[in-house]
């Protein structure tokens, strides 16, 4: 049993107290500690609770299952829930299989086949098979899951979707000029997202032939801003509200969400509930990274409910006419509104294999990676004690000269944020020695010595900083990364927001931190092109787990170092994350 917080026992204490119930207080005690391990609920039968008790339970009046108000929810699994997660979890779940049900016919197959070789002519059929079913089997849905791992082109494929969708929009029941939004939970995630938009843009309409008629569509996606989920939904911090809602819901006729991995079961209820029901949800994400900070694994719960790749029968007969491939059949809900890619489009092979191996928990290949110790796109870095860490980072430093370079008097702001996003040291552990703190510490000790300044100073030109507060006035936004530099008025803090570059004075600066290494769930979102993983090296660690480690290997593009021991990497990997609760199930 995992030990409880100061909190779980405040709250046992005041059940007691109000209630009369030792065995509530106890019972509450478990969902509280749980729902701080980000689980949904809290399993009464692995926690030793008897059948007398649970009797006990369900005859108390302050539980109930589910049918009206109570502070808590028994259910016939002996799952025990506050009541708020309990409505998350079902509103959520009630939502998501209504847009499944709601799905309308696909479109004809003749227009099907001519589109899809429009918006893919010149591409290999093969690798972008999957991309391929996604495009023409998303037109008439209300709910789309589109997942796959890095560089597998979530993003381009998402983008000839939205095409598809304003070509035929009265057929997918829309407006004749849908309006369209795009968000992500961070700041940083929503930026690469608009980037990707972009980008993509601009390939696909070199693409097309000319005069086609889906080069006029790409104006209306080019001119749509990202913004933060929060932004989106119009979020009050004065008492932690959303403006968006059943009452006043989101305008948008089509909402395509990304890193949906790292949002949590109450976000998820909110975006849902702020849909109209005629609107359209696209979600992009990775189930195999981090789940939320907070309560719930959306993602990976709706992604499980079916299986992979696998539709409806009579969609599937559709489908593989068009496209001229079998398919697997599912009579799930959501069968036929889940695709994952499994193509990768991104350079660095080796490193890509490695990635596929980590996030399926591949043993074989694991034995031999930690038997040959890597190759030049992952490698292990044996770091058992501080002192070989130290070791390590001093040599890191010694290897990359972008540290050299950001202390230069004179670099300009453009090319010290864009050399500042090549490398990066990404921490399981916030602090100690082997913590993103730590680390922090000891490379402006090191560096303090090599330039002359004081390590001690909380400001000094070339401190890269994350913000960790979302600052809405000055359109800051947690995990922004900015770098401080001496000119012409003093010091400042420079952030590239995506549009522009802008600075600001150290004092005005929302929350933040030194960024040369950063926690693995602060890099969510992110991107680099060359990552040092730091896991503390003790196999024991309950911070270990395969997602934690996939997640910060795939934040890199070419490269990545593992510095921990051989134990504590094998602990990582083979120790998969379960986050307890019923939407899996209330989903499949």
């Amino acid at each position: 049993m995992n030990a409880e917080r100061a909190i779980d026992h405040t709250l046992a204490h005041w059940v007691r107290a109000r209630s009369g119930s030792d065995v509530l207080a106890r019972a509450a005690a478990a969902a509280s500690r749980d729902e701080g391990l980000g689980h949904v609920c809290a399993a009464l039968r692995d926690e030793g609770f008897s059948d007398a008790d649970l009797a006990g339970l369900r005859a108390h009046a302050w539980v109930n299952d589910g049918g009206q108000f109570t502070p808590f929810v028994l259910d016939a699994q002996a799952n025990f829930y506050a009541w708020r997660n309990w409505r998350h979890e079902t509103g959520v779940a009630h939502a998501v299989r209504a847009r499944a049900q709601a799905r309308t016919s696909p479109l004809l197959q003749n227009v099907l086949a001519a589109d899809i070789g429009e918006l893919f002519d010149g591409s290999d059929a093969a690798a972008t098979r999957w991309q391929r079913v996604a495009v023409a089997a998303a037109p008439g849905s209300r709910i789309f899951v589109l997942t796959g791992g890095p560089g597998t082109g979530k993003t381009t494929t998402a983008l000839r979707m939205l095409a598809m969708l304003l070509r035929h929009a009265p057929a997918c029941g829309l407006p004749e000029k849908p309006a369209i939004a795009l968000a992500a939970p961070t700041g940083k995630a929503a930026q690469r997202l608009a980037a990707a938009i972009a980008s993509g843009t601009r390939d696909l309409r070199e693409q097309l032939a000319p005069g086609s008629a889906f080069a006029s569509l790409l104006d209306q996606i080019a001119d749509v801003q990202a913004q933060t989920l929060h932004r989106l939904l119009g979020f009050r911090p004065h008492d932690n509200t959303f403006a968006r809602g059943p009452g006043s819901p989101l305008t948008a006729d089509i909402v395509v969400v990304d890193e949906v991995s790292m949002i949590d079961i109450a976000m998820m209820r909110q975006l849902l509930d702020a849909l109209r029901p005629d609107a359209m949800l696209i979600l992009l994400g990775d189930p195999g990274q981090l789940y939320a900070i907070e309560a719930g694994s959306v993602l990976g719960d709706i992604v499980a409910s079916v299986g992979e790749n696998a539709f409806p029968q009579s969609l599937a007969k559709s489908m593989a006419l068009v496209l001229t491939v079998p398919l697997a059949e599912s009579d799930a809900p959501l069968a036929g509104q889940i695709v994952t890619l499994t193509h990768v489009w991104r350079a660095g092979s080796k490193l890509q294999t490695a990635l596929d191996a980590l996030r399926r928990g591949n043993a074989v290949w694991l034995d031999a990676f930690l038997a040959d110790g890597g190759d030049d796109s992952l490698c292990l870095r044996a770091c058992a004690d501080a002192a070989a860490l130290r070791a390590r980072v001093e040599t890191w430093i010694e290897e990359h000269d972008v540290f050299a370079d950001l202390m230069h008097p004179r670099i300009a702001p453009e090319v010290a944020l864009q050399r500042l996003r090549e490398i990066q040291i990404l921490c399981a552990l916030r602090d100690s020695a082997f913590g993103a703190s730590g680390i922090n510490a000891l490379i402006a000790r090191t560096l303090a010595q090599r330039c002359g300044f004081i390590a001690d100073d909380t400001w000094f030109h070339g401190r890269p900083v994350i913000v960790t507060r979302n600052d809405y006035t000055r359109d800051l936004y947690n995990g922004d990364v900015g770098i401080a530099l001496q000119g012409a008025e003093g010091l400042r803090v420079w952030f590239d927001t995506g549009s522009s570059l802008r600075s600001f004075s150290p004092r005005t600066l929302p929350t933040h931190e030194t960024a040369w290494a950063i926690t693995i769930h602060r890099s969510q979102g992110s991107e680099y092109r060359d990552v040092a993983v730091v896991l503390p090296p003790d196999a024991d660690s309950r911070i270990l787990s395969r997602e934690l480690l996939y997640t910060a290997v795939s934040r890199a593009t070419r490269s990545a170092e593992i510095w921990t021991s051989a134990a504590a990497l094998r602990a990582a990997a083979d120790r998969q994350v379960r986050r307890r609760g019923g939407l899996r199930s209330r989903l499949g």
